[in-house]
Parts: C-alpha cells; sequence; structure tokens
C-alpha cells in the first residue's frame, strides 16, 4: 500500500508520518458517532407538528437560518413535488444554509459529503462527481431543470460546468442517485444533480457573501470567493427582477515536498522550458489557479396570477492556471470557457394542474483553441391530477452544434426528439405506485426506450419502505461518433478518429430502502445495484492494433469501441440524532463494490468504504459551530491499491446582527496530504483556514 502523509508539528517542511492506525481508528470511531446535517435525506426527522400549522412561522425560520429547519420538498425525482421522505428516489437535499457553513468552491464542495458521493478528477486537482461508482460523465448537472454541457467544447479534464452559480444565489441543491434516464434523457446514467436557486422575492431582498482561504503548507493557493443576490419588484404585481453573480479566484497551490529541485524526465535530465529555464517541483501547480466570473439576471412577468413568463440571461467567464508535468510532458494549462446562454418560458397553473413550456441556449467558446458550441433546447411539459392518478407528460428537442478544426469538416452536429410519460398512482393512503418511460430519438442510433417503476409504502407511522428499478443510458458525444474527428491522444504519440457504429452505453438500476423517521432521530437503509452494459473506451498503446495510420502525421489512430460489463452494487446507511436544539449527530456510510465484468476486475479510483459524519452546536441562539470528517477508503491506481485517509474540518458561525454575520474555521484539521505520484485520484490541499462575512437585507 501507499502511503497518505499528514504534516503536523516536523521540523521538515512538506514532510510528516503516515496517516497512523490510530489515527484510522480515532477518525472511525469519531465518524460512527455522528449523514451530515446539511445533507437532507429519507434520514432527516420531518418538521414537528407546531411548525407543519404555522406555515408562516416555518418560512420565518428559514430565513432566520435556523440549522434544523428542514428542506423536506424536492421536485428532481418526478418534475413534481414531493416530500423528501416519500419520493420515489434516493434524494439528498443540501441547503441554503449547508453552502454558508464552509467554503464552497464548486458544486463538489458543496456535496462531497452526500451518501454515495465520491469525487474523481483529471490533471492538476479538477474534479468530478461519481453517483454510486459511476463515471462523473454519468452525472446530469441541471441548473433549476436546465441541462448544463460543456463536454463536447472541453472533452478533457472538465470541471467547468460544476462552478457556475453563486451561493448566494443557490435555494438549494438536489442529489437524485440512481438512472433518470426516463425523464431527463441521456447522461441520467448514474443520477442527476439539480441546482434549484433562490425564487424572484414579493419584496426587495438581497445579500453578498465573501470568503477568503489561504493553505498552512505549500506556497501560493490564497482563494477569494464573493456571490452576491438581489431581487424584488419594479412593478407591483406584474412584473420582478433577479440579479446573481459570483467572482471567484485562487491561485495556483504548489504544495510540492521538495520544492527546490529540479523536475527530471525520463532519462534523468532537467525540464526546460521554452526559454530553457529549468522547472522545479515548486513551480508545478499541485492545484492549479483558476477563476470563475459569472452573472445572471431573470425577469418574471405575471400578467395574472396563474401565470409567469421569464426571460433569463447568464454570462460566465472561466479559466484554469498552472504549469504541470504529466506522462513524460510538460504544460502550462491556460484553459479558457466563455459561456452564454439565454431562458424564455411560461408557467401556467389550471383547473386540472401545471405547465411548463421554455427554450434555451447555450453558447461556449473555448478561448485558447477556438472550439464553439451551441446547445438549443426546446421542452413543453404538464401535470394533471386526475383523482388517484398524478399524471406528468412531456417532449424535448435538442441540437448540439460543435464548430472545431478537429473535424475535417470544420464541425458537427446532432439532434434528437424525446417524449416521457409518467403516472404516480396513489393506490391507497400508504401506498403509492410511479411508472413512467421515456422514448428518444437520436439522429445516430434511433429510437431509445428508456422505463423506470417505483412503488413507496408506508405501512406504520415513521417507516416508510421503498423499492424500484430505472434504467439509464447515455449517447456517444459527437468526437466519439463522427469520422471527421481527429483528436491527438497518448500525449502526441497517436490520433482518435470517431465510431459511427457506437451503441449508446445503457444502464439497469434496483434499489431497495427502509426509512424510520421520528422527531428527533432517523435511520435509513438502501441496497442498490446498477448493471451497465455497452461501455465506451478507447483501446490504445501495446497490444492493440491500430485501425490506420494518419496520412499527415503519420500517427497511428485508434477508435472508441463498445468494450465492457461492469457491475456496481453497495449500500448506503445514514442516522441522525438531535439533541434538542443545541446538538445534533449525523452520518452517512457507503459499501461500494465495483467490477468490471469482461474482465473480472475492480474498476479503478473507486473506493469501497466512505463514512462521512458531522456534529452541529447551537449553544446559544447566535453562534454555531460545526466539526465534521470523511473517511475515504482504500481504491485501486491502476492495478495497485492505495491507501485509505481521513478528513476533519471545524469551523464556526455567529451573527452579529439579524443581517450580518461572520464565519471562521479550519479545513483539513489533520493536513492529510494524497499524492498523484502515490496514485491518488485528485490532490487534496492541506490545512487550509478560512473566515468570512455575509450581509443580507
Amino acid at each position: 500500500m501507499r502511503a497518505v502523509h499528514r504534516d503536523d508539528v516536523s521540523p521538515r517542511p512538506f514532510r510528516g508520518p503516515r496517516l497512523s492506525v490510530t489515527w484510522k481508528w480515532v477518525g472511525s470511531a469519531l465518524l460512527l458517532t455522528m449523514t451530515p446535517a446539511w445533507a437532507q435525506d429519507a434520514a432527516t426527522p420531518p418538521p414537528d407538528s407546531a411548525a407543519a400549522e404555522h406555515p408562516a412561522e416555518q418560512a420565518e425560520a428559514a430565513l432566520e437560518d435556523n440549522i434544523f429547519q428542514m428542506a423536506p420538498v424536492v421536485v428532481t425525482a418526478t418534475r413534481t413535488e414531493q416530500d423528501v421522505t416519500s419520493a420515489p428516489a434516493s434524494v439528498t437535499v443540501v441547503t441554503q444554509e449547508d453552502l454558508k457553513r464552509a467554503p464552497v468552491g464548486d458544486l463538489t464542495d458543496a456535496i462531497r459529503l452526500a451518501p454515495g458521493i465520491s469525487l474523481t478528477a483529471g490533471s492538476q486537482g479538477r474534479r468530478g462527481i461519481s453517483i454510486r461508482g459511476m463515471d462523473s460523465s454519468y452525472t446530469l448537472i441541471l441548473v433549476d431543470g436546465k441541462r448544463v454541457n460543456s463536454l463536447e467544447a472541453v472533452f478533457r479534464h472538465n470541471d467547468f460546468d460544476i462552478g457556475l452559480i453563486p451561493t448566494e444565489g443557490i435555494e438549494r441543491i438536489e442529489v437524485v442517485r440512481g438512472a433518470m434516464s426516463s425523464l431527463y434523457g441521456s447522461e441520467a446514467l448514474g443520477g442527476v444533480i439539480n441546482i434549484i436557486t433562490k425564487p424572484i422575492a414579493p419584496k426587495w431582498t438581497g445579500g453578498i457573501d465573501l470568503k477568503a482561504q489561504t493553505p498552512t503548507v505549500g506556497a501560493n493557493g490564497e482563494e477569494l470567493r464573493s456571490s452576491v443576490f438581489l431581487s424584488g419588484p419594479l412593478i407591483e404585481d406584474t412584473l420582478s427582477m433577479k440579479l446573481t453573480g459570483g467572482f471567484n479566484h485562487r491561485q495556483a497551490w504548489n504544495g510540492a515536498r521538495n520544492p527546490g529541485s529540479p523536475v527530471l524526465n525520463a532519462d534523468g535530465a532537467p525540464v526546460t522550458r521554452e526559454d530553457g529555464s529549468v522547472v522545479n517541483h515548486g513551480d508545478l501547480a499541485t492545484l492549479e489557479g483558476r477563476n470563475d466570473h459569472n452573472g445572471r439576471l431573470s425577469l418574471n412577468w405575471t400578467p395574472t396570477a396563474q401565470q409567469t413568463i421569464t426571460a433569463e440571461y447568464g454570462r460566465a467567464y472561466q479559466n484554469r492556471i498552472g504549469e504541470y508535468y504529466i506522462g513524460g510532458s510538460y504544460g502550462d494549462a491556460d484553459a479558457v470557457v466563455h459561456r452564454n446562454d439565454a431562458v424564455l418560458g411560461h408557467k401556467g397553473k389550471w383547473d386540472w394542474g401545471n405547465s411548463e413550456v421554455r427554450g434555451y441556449w447555450e453558447g461556449l467558446e473555448s478561448g485558447v483553441d477556438g472550439l464553439t458550441q451551441d446547445n438549443i433546447v426546446a421542452e413543453a411539459n404538464a401535470t394533471a391530477y386526475l383523482g388517484i392518478n398524478t399524471l406528468t407528460v412531456g417532449g424535448e428537442a435538442r441540437w448540439i452544434d460543435l464548430k472545431s478544426d478537429e473535424f475535417t469538416s470544420g464541425g458537427a452536429s446532432v439532434h434528437q426528439q424525446a417524449l416521457y410519460a409518467q403516472d404516480e398512482l396513489a393506490l391507497m393512503d400508504k401506498l403509492t405506485l410511479l411508472l413512467g418511460a421515456r422514448l428518444d430519438n437520436h439522429e445516430n442510433f434511433g429510437l431509445h426506450f428508456t422505463p423506470r417503476a417505483y412503488a413507496v409504502y408506508s405501512p406504520i407511522n415513521h417507516l416508510t419502505l421503498k423499492a424500484g428499478v430505472g434504467t439509464g443510458f447515455k449517447a456517444p458525444t459527437l468526437r466519439q461518433m463522427s469520422t471527421e474527428s481527429l483528436v491527438t491522444s497518448c500525449r502526441g504519440r497517436c490520433g482518435i478518429i470517431g465510431n459511427p457504429d457506437l451503441d449508446p452505453e445503457k444502464s439497469t438500476n434496483f434499489e431497495v430502502s427502509a426509512n424510520w423517521t421520528m422527531t428527533s432521530w432517523a435511520l435509513s437503509a438502501t441496497v442498490f445495484q446498477n448493471n451497465i452494459r455497452n461501455l465506451i473506451d478507447t483501446p490504445r498503446g501495446t497490444g492493440v492494433e491500430p485501425v490506420g495510420t494518419d496520412p499527415g502525421t503519420g500517427l497511428p489512430l485508434y477508435v472508441p469501441r463498445n468494450v465492457n460489463r461492469a457491475r456496481l452494487r453497495g449500500v448506503e446507511a445514514t442516522a441522525s440524532k438531535a439533541f434538542g436544539n443545541v446538538v445534533r449527530l449525523s452520518a452517512n456510510y457507503t459499501f461500494l463494490e465495483s467490477r468490471d465484468l469482461e474482465n473480472d476486475v475492480q474498476l479503478a479510483y473507486r473506493p469501497k468504504h466512505t463514512l462521512n459524519g458531522q456534529i452541529d452546536l447551537t449553544p446559544v441562539d447566535k453562534l454555531k459551530a460545526f466539526v465534521r470528517g470523511q473517511y475515504i477508503g482504500t481504491q485501486l491506481s491502476g492495478t495497485e491499491e492505495v491507501e485509505a485517509y481521513a478528513l476533519f474540518d471545524a469551523g464556526a458561525s455567529y451573527d452579529i446582527s439579524k443581517n450580518f454575520g461572520v464565519n471562521a474555521g479550519v479545513l483539513n484539521l489533520a493536513n492529510t496530504r494524497t499524492e498523484d505520484e502515490e496514485g491518488y485520484v485528485f490532490q487534496e490541499r492541506g490545512r487550509t483556514l478560512y473566515a468570512g462575512v455575509n450581509a443580507r437585507f
């Protein structure tokens, strides 16, 4: 096994003892006593009866950010409002208060402690979100139900879709675990993450959140984040607006243990830049620098109380900065993405139910290599309440257009259409059944049918049983399908061309769960299995015969193929206990068995055990504190097993007044360090201090 390093009090910078057995057992014991309070899922107790009887007081409590405030209503699982406990899916909700508790650089920071979630990454600390062991490309990200997709423009190590929305503008984040293609189509193979933004306010309100953090080890890495929210009526009861913005900056963090020594190539010679200067380990970005700047304006016109017309425009600038030396190649990261989007929609409330029609466009430009991607979506859905049936029907049409010199014709495009239907049947007071299906018509591979069925049964008070089966699929990307696409790979030693004969990747997901929910404590357990087939990979290198040679460069050419079958199965368990309004303990545990069935080997970069825990304290009304930890179990890097490690954070917040608060804390208290050369999927930043202020009116 390889080591994880902890640098506490050591005379040698960046050196320290291995994560000892003692630390592992202490960490595990702490975690076992503590789902984080922010991750409200089926194991979260419902609000007490007094709060339920006084919705106005409950809303006021939410505005006061009581950490015990529930977020019980979710919409992502069915496109209709559902109590999170009885929703026909495994759902976790991250609340606005959770986002304010500690620094949130992007979506990964917000949800990494949720059950079934693990982080994956490419080079220089870029991270992706894996749900139940599925690759991050199988996680569909939505903002208010709208797709966010820059995968075609930035297809390598893409983390540009997870840092878009400023935290001050987020109402909650809903994480649905399991295949959801019956509602959302391609990419929802592993699950869906829906960022729900704050609604437009009926009276003028606003807020600003500022945070700063700095690592205590290594060089640079300072980070500044700001987010703003402003909303209110322009014409009372008729026209209102919402403005959100985020401005985040992080310096590249250089965490090398030997910063002054030169980087050596395979021949033992120092690596040099174009100007001849030597590259030292301290010059390389352990975590690359990044800038995420975005703004959005939304307008709501309500000609009647039952009709709402919405128009939105958003603009974002994102870049990544830092020197790297990976796989024998030196480079200087300079990835830039400019993103614009516009939305026009209508929501109606009718005697029979609700309807929504909208169209939206998303345009992306990769500022370095000139790639452009345009996504256009037109969709409509309606929900009717017909006796014991809640019937939802809808359809969508999508177009993706990519312009790139990597295509011989200068680009490629694809379109697809879909119809879907879903019926929620209240068969009796204690039993509901969901039946749904979606039919996609894809330009390249034709029709694809994805059904889903789910049952929710509450035999007695406090106990909810769930069971369901869902299917998912992921269409090949434009580059994977087009024979006109030629991408240089293998560190410049080969090329990859598209394969028009690819089939979509498919999955079938099964899950069974039990949830026991009381006023002050709750338990839940879920067993799941996901069978995947037609996985797309691009075999290349030693022992793989190329399909041809590029006449221009002489490089061997390879193609993506449907090669693998895989099985991912496991258990998720959550527990929480509140002691009055002063102390709350919460924890969740995920066991994951991941298997490549073609080669009968464990899948790499998927920890078998993950344990998260948190203690929340409210000793006085204005003061809140937390201690949280995460244990990430052993996992494979290639064919080698790498050691488990644990992370611990602590922080506190204090409300100086009703409209102004401060917070501060320490991330990675034990200074646990992971290293790429030791096989870890991504770098964990060393011990980091943070402080912030929040103002609202």
